[in-house]
C-alpha cells in the first residue's frame, strides 16, 4: 500500500519528478563515463606493464631490483618454487632469466634486454602465441624471438642471424649467433624496441648461470588481493636473502601517476555529486513544504507517523533509483562500445603516451562494481536528503500543519 501511495504521489507534480528524475540520470550517465575512461585507461596502463613486462609481484635476489644485475641471481630450486606456488592466491610462478647486452647486425648496434622465460610457463601471463607477427617460439636452443621494434631497427626478418655480446654470471663472458625464430608484438612501444625472448635453458647456457634466474614472477588469482600474497610470500622467506616487490613497488613512477590524475577525476565527480545533492534536497524541501497541510490531516485522521516517514522515504528513494537506472541503461551502451572499440589517441598525444611505454589506445572500464558503487552512492544520499522530511514529519503538530 505506501509503495502504491508512493508512486502516485510521485507523479502528482510531474514536471517537478521528471527534473529530479533527469538531474539524477544526467549526473550518474556522465560520472560513469568518466570513470568508466579514467578506470580503463588505468587498467591499461597496469595490463601494458604488469601483463607484459613486471607481473603482479616478483620474487629476487637481495638488492637486484636496484642494480639489475645478473650476479644477484637465485637458485631455481624446485622445492623452493613448490613452496611458493602452494600460497594462498598464487596461481602461477614464472621464471625469468634477464640480462642485458649489445645486438648486433652488419654495422648496427643495440643495447637490449634477454629475457630467457619458459614458454608454457609464460602463456599464463601474456599470450605470446598470440603476440606473434611473424614466424614462431623457439624451435631450437639457437633461435631468438625478438620485439617488432628491434626488427624494424635492424630490418631483419624471420630466420636471419644476429649476434649477441654482453657479460655473463660473475663476469663471464656470453656472446654467440642466433637465428631470428619469430618477431613479436608485446603491445608496449618500449618494450618492442628493447626485448629479446629466448628459452630459459639457452640464455642460462649463454650467461653460465645454470639452474640460474634473476626473478621469479608471480601470476595471481584474479579475486586475490595483491598485498595479501605479497604479505603471504613473505612469510616464507628468508628476507635477509630475498626481496618481494610488488609492481607499484617496482614502478613507482606508474602508481604515481595513477594515483595523481585519479584524485583529480573524484574530485570532478565530487562536484558533480554536490551540484546533485543540492537538486534533490531542493525538490524534497520543496516537496515537504507544499505538502505541510497533507502531512497534518494524515496524522489528525490516524495515520502513524513512522508511516508516513516511510512513504516519503520510499518516494525520494524511487526518484533517485529510477534516475540512476536511466543513467546507468543509457552509460552502459556506451561504455561497452569504446571498451570493444577504443578511443584511437590522435597525434602528438598518441606519440606522449608510446613515449612513456604505452600503446596509444583507451579501452573503457566495463565491471559491474562500477555502476554497482554509483548507484549505492545516491541511495547513500538519498538517504541522508530524506532526513529532513523525517524530522519535519517527526515533529508535525496537525493543527498548526493544516492551518499552514
Amino acid at each position: 500500500m505506501l509503495l502504491k501511495l508512493a508512486w502516485r504521489n510521485i507523479w502528482r507534480n510531474k514536471k517537478r519528478s521528471l527534473i529530479t528524475i533527469l538531474s539524477v540520470l544526467i549526473a550518474v550517465f556522465l560520472a560513469l563515463l568518466m570513470r568508466s575512461m579514467q578506470l580503463g585507461m588505468y587498467k591499461h596502463m597496469i595490463d601494458n606493464v604488469v601483463g607484459s613486462y613486471t607481473g603482479y609481484i616478483q620474487i629476487h635476489g637481495k638488492g637486484y631490483w636496484d642494480e639489475r644485475s645478473i650476479d644477484n641471481a637465485i637458485s631455481n630450486d624446485k622445492d623452493f618454487t613448490a613452496k611458493i606456488k602452494n600460497t594462498k592466491g598464487v596461481s602461477a610462478i614464472l621464471p625469468r632469466l634477464e640480462n642485458f647486452g649489445l645486438l648486433s647486425v652488419g654495422e648496427l648496434t643495440k643495447a637490449v634486454s634477454i629475457n630467457g622465460i619458459v614458454v608454457e610457463e609464460e602463456q599464463k601471463i601474456q599470450d605470446l602465441q598470440g603476440k606473434l607477427i611473424a614466424g614462431s617460439l623457439f624451435k631450437n636452443s639457437g633461435d631468438m624471438v625478438i620485439g617488432k621494434g628491434i626488427a624494424s631497427y635492424f630490418k631483419v626478418g624471420v630466420n636471419d642471424t644476429i649476434v649477441f655480446m654482453g657479460q655473463g654470471y660473475h663476469g663471464m663472458l656470453a656472446s654467440g649467433k642466433f637465428k631470428v625464430a619469430g618477431i613479436v608484438d608485446l603491445k608496449n612501444p618500449t618494450l618492442n624496441k628493447l626485448t629479446v625472448l629466448m628459452s630459459l635453458q639457452a640464455a642460462q647456457d649463454l650467461f653460465s648461470a645454470t639452474g640460474m634466474v634473476t626473478s621469479l614472477v608471480i601470476d595471481k588469482n584474479d579475486n586475490a588481493r595483491l598485498h595479501k600474497v605479497q604479505k603471504e610470500i613473505q612469510k616464507k622467506l628468508d628476507t635477509s636473502t630475498y626481496e618481494v616487490l610488488n609492481w607499484e613497488q617496482m614502478m613507482p613512477e606508474l602508481q604515481q601517476t595513477i594515483l595523481a590524475d585519479n584524485v583529480g577525476g573524484m574530485l570532478m565527480i565530487a562536484i558533480l555529486y554536490m551540484i546533485l545533492i543540492f537538486g534533490i534536497f531542493g525538490t524534497v524541501l520543496m516537496m515537504t513544504q507544499e505538502r505541510q497541510y497533507e502531512f497534518g490531516v494524515l496524522v489528525a485522521i490516524g495515520m502513524k507517523k513512522k508511516q508516513l516517514q516511510l512513504l516519503v522515504f520510499i518516494e525520494t528513494i524511487i526518484l533517485s533509483l529510477t534516475g540512476v537506472g536511466l543513467g546507468v541503461i543509457l552509460a552502459y551502451p556506451i561504455m561497452l562500445w569504446k571498451h570493444y572499440y577504443p578511443f584511437q589517441f590522435p597525434g602528438d598525444q598518441a606519440k606522449m603516451m608510446e613515449n612513456y611505454g604505452f600503446s596509444a589506445i583507451d579501452p573503457f572500464y566495463i565491471q559491474a562494481d562500477l555502476p554497482l558503487a554509483h548507484a549505492l552512492l545516491i541511495f547513500s544520499i538519498a538517504l541522508v536528503v530524506s532526513l529532513y522530511p523525517i524530522y519535519i514529519i517527526k515533529k508535525i503538530k496537525p493543527i498548526a500543519a493544516m492551518r499552514s
